[in-house]
């Protein structure tokens, strides 16, 4: 069995930097002065919890913005919402188990009913929360749409669309192996360790500081260590290579075309995405939304309104490989239930439950059985802390018991 730390990174929760002893709590509640926000330490506590909410200012290339909706959705809370605190797990209660996972934004959605709510740690109704590797459902979704929409062929090859991607080894795999996670890319779990295959990425991203050679020229360079469709291996650079697909094949910046997803499904306010050394965005970690837009857009997927093609492709489980690696088998003994991987999102197939999971906490679920969406936006002291994702998924699934779901 792998690490408790490996675990995590290999279910994709893994994007940004972080100290794997850094969870003294006092820490967590330390004060501090904003001027002693550096890039090296912007991704601990206490700071991050902090800088979380304001990507704009710390990614070290910028942001550029989401627009919010032109009809955006109007959204109404219940008379009688969600009691948090009622008791959840072995006499704690349900705040009590938010606060313990460092909790700042928790919300239950239908029918844009605010059916539960609650806010902390610098996050308000109106503020917005880097979405870490969550982001990547949002590029699962825009790629899926070029599908439907017949602007890509998933099982052509990266080279077809990409020129430049000739003669490299991620340039010979299908974009379907790209959205699963399957182009045999290495895996990306150094985080930490100088010359890693995901911490010299970091540089190219905005995410640490370092000495980047190109965004773009990097994912061409990615190494491949295994053929396409063999092994599921998880790698940002699968996912900002969707946005260069999706940039090509439309003409337009990524930017607009997360812009046109949020018109979709109602975006009430503008959000942003964190650039690479290149300008360029990149959809592997830099989304930052507010609470009720994670919500409204994990409720449109619950509702069945995303691409057709993302959801035939989720509930392919014959081809999904996450859940036969070590990774998987480790995720299924955690939660109790199958985990699947597919189009850049997970899948509890027993639960019937789609779901965005981001480093430090950001989890976002659509349960399509009810078209409810419950999402969670939190400050874990590491990338991936097993008890605090298994205690997320509990009371996502305590929140649907609870209601009658």
């Amino acid at each position: 069995m792998r690490s408790a730390l490996a675990l995590l990174l290999a279910l994709g929760s893994g994007i940004a930097s972080a100290q794997t002893d850094r969870g003294n709590i006092n820490d967590f509640y330390r004060g501090f002065e904003l001027s002693e926000i550096t890039p090296e330490n912007m991704q601990l506590w206490p700071y991050y919890k902090y800088t979380s909410t304001h990507w704009d200012e710390y990614g070290l290339f910028g942001t550029t913005p989401i627009m919010a909706s032109a009809t955006p959705a109007t959204l109404t809370t219940a008379e009688d919402t969600f009691d948090i605190g009622q008791e959840f797990q072995g006499g704690r209660s349900f705040v009590a188990s938010l606060l313990a996972t460092q909790t700042k934004g928790f919300l239950i959605l239908k029918d844009n009913l605010i059916l539960g709510e609650f806010y902390d740690n610098f996050l308000n109704i109106n503020s917005v929360q880097l979405l870490q590797s969550s982001s990547k459902t949002y590029a699962g979704i825009i790629a899926s749409k070029l599908i439907d929409d017949s602007k890509i062929d998933p099982a052509a090859t990266v080279e077809n669309y990409l020129p430049d991607f000739k003669g490299s080894g991620i340039g010979k795999v299908t974009i379907q192996h790209v959205l699963d996670m399957q182009a045999g890319l290495l895996p990306a779990s150094d985080y930490h360790v100088p010359g890693g295959e995901a911490y010299v990425f970091e540089t190219e991203q905005g995410l640490k500081p370092g000495e980047p050679t190109g965004h773009r020229k990097a994912v061409i360079a990615a190494e491949t260590s295994d053929a396409p469709g063999e092994v599921y291996n998880y790698n940002d650079k699968n996912t900002d290579l969707l946005a260069m697909l999706a940039e090509s094949v439309t003409g337009q910046p990524f930017n607009k075309l997360l812009s046109n997803l949020y018109d979709d499904f109602g975006a009430n306010s503008r959000g942003s995405i964190a650039l690479t050394v290149d300008g360029t965005a990149s959809p592997s970690y830099g989304i930052s939304a507010t609470l009720r837009d994670y919500a409204l857009f994990h409720q449109w997927i619950a509702q069945g309104k995303a691409p057709q093609s993302f959801y035939v492709s989720i509930e392919n489980v014959d081809k999904d490989l996450y859940s036969k690696s070590e990774g998987g088998q480790g995720a299924a003994a955690l939660l109790g239930t199958r985990v699947t991987y597919a189009s850049q999102a997970w899948y509890l197939p027993e639960h019937d439950i789609i779901y965005s999971l981001g480093s430090y906490g950001q989890v976002g679920i659509s349960h399509r059985p009810t078209g409810m969406a419950i999402v969670f936006m939190q400050d874990w002291e590491d990338n991936g802390v097993p008890a605090k994702y298994k205690e997320t998924i509990d009371r996502a699934l305590f929140v649907l018991a609870q209601m009658g779901q």
